[in-house]
This record gives C-alpha cells, structure tokens and sequence, in this order.
C-alpha cells in the first residue's frame, strides 16, 4: 500500500484517468480504485468527525454538552 495521503491518491488517480489513453479494461479499474478510495476517504472522516463528538462530549458535563458547537 502506497504512503501517500487519500486525497492525494485520489487526486492522481482522477489525472490519470483525464490525461491517459487507457484502454476500457483499465479505464473501468481505475474507477473502481476511485470509488473505493472515495469511500475510504469517506470513512476517515467520519471517524475523525465523532472522534470530535466524543472528544467534546467528555469535556463537558452531560447536562452542559452544547450540540450548537458541533461542526454538523
């Protein structure tokens, strides 16, 4: 697996696939590892996303937990 951040994945991939002459087979690979990319990156954000709600629920007592502050 590749070290790279995501979105930097994606970003390569998404160049390649604007920029290339690639064959249908390719093509139709391509888009499949874009799509599972997406959803990773889909994923982490989300963990990272309740990560912050936990995170800012255990600073605050229950009664005091302010939702307004939350980035939904």
């Amino acid at each position: 697996m590749r070290d790279i951040p995501i979105d930097q994945q994606i970003a390569e991939l998404k160049a390649e696939l604007r920029s290339t002459r690639l064959t249908r087979k390719e093509r139709q690979e391509a888009l499949t590892e874009l799509e599972w990319l997406q959803e990773q990156a889909r994923v982490h954000d989300e963990m990272a996303y309740f990560t912050l709600i936990e995170h800012e629920a255990s600073r605050s007592q229950p009664s005091r937990f302010d939702l307004d502050r939350l980035p939904f």
